[in-house]
């Protein structure tokens, strides 16, 4: 399973109950999560959501036992690159091969909780 635990998926939901935006964490090795497909629906982007829903995915990776949460974006989506490093995301070297140009990786360390 691509999510099978401490790996897990986050759903928001938008005032009316409908789903929102979503993102993921998968266990790529032990201690160490990769924040997965991050989306936000249009209509909710201007809000914060998705700052909100990438902070409740550190808060539930940490009580997983995750140390580490990596991930890789590309350099077009520009609004997700400058989030990603004000919540503390650091440039860091390719945790995986892909094959596309100019993939940007990221990692951020995480307390013990």
């Amino acid at each position: 399973m691509f999510y099978e635990a401490p790996g897990f998926l986050l759903l928001a939901r938008g005032d009316d109950d409908s789903p929102a935006g979503c993102v993921g964490l998968r266990t790529v090795a032990d201690g160490v999560g990769e924040v997965r497909r991050l989306f936000v629906d249009p209509t909710h982007r201007t809000g914060g959501l998705g700052r909100a829903v990438v902070r409740e995915l550190i808060s539930h990776a940490q009580a997983r036992g995750i140390r580490r949460l990596v991930l890789n974006t590309l350099p077009t989506m520009a609004h997700a690159v400058e989030m990603y490093r004000s919540i503390g995301f650091t440039p860091t070297a390719p945790y995986l091969e892909n094959p596309i140009e100019g993939v940007l990786f990221f990692e951020l360390a995480l307390c013990a909780s």
